[in-house]
Formats: structure tokens, sequence, C-alpha cells
């Protein structure tokens, strides 16, 4: 039982570590596209802060789908709940 805690528990460890990075890597991207677009965007008013609640609302839905997708693919590699008694 102890081998099969610590292999869920290094494969929580990596999965994290994957989306740690990939986030890293998303933002360098949304970043690089910001900066790229600064000169064309600087006569354009600044963005209220109604439109970039939308924006992060649109964003964190995204990622909450996002992390129900990877629970649904990988509920089978979880043991089931031992039945009550």
């Amino acid at each position: 039982m102890t081998d099969t805690m610590t292999i869920a528990r290094e494969m929580e460890d990596w999965i994290l570590d994957m989306v740690g990075k990939s986030n890293a890597l998303a933002l360098q991207a949304l970043k690089v596209m910001a900066d790229g677009m600064l000169p064309l965007t600087s006569a354009i008013p600044s963005v209220t802060p109604p439109l970039a609640y939308d924006f992060a609302e649109q964003l964190m839905a995204s990622e909450r789908k996002f992390a129900e997708d990877v629970l649904h693919l990988t509920a089978e590699l979880t043991p089931a709940p031992a039945a009550a008694k």
C-alpha cells in the first residue's frame, strides 16, 4: 500500500509540475504577444476592470474545465472507495 501511495504522490507531483510549467509557458507566450501588440494598441483606451474581470472569469472557467477533464480521464487510475460495512 505504501508503494501505491508513493507512486500516487509522485504522479501528483509530476502532474502539478507539468501544469506549473504549462502555465508558465502560457504566461510567457501571452507576455510575448502583449509586448508585440503594445505598439499597435497604444492608441486604444485601457481595459476597464469589468472587462478584465470577464476575461479572468473566462480564463478560470477554461482552467476548471481542463481540471475536470483531467480528473475524468484519470478516474480509472484511482482506486475505488472501499465498500461500507
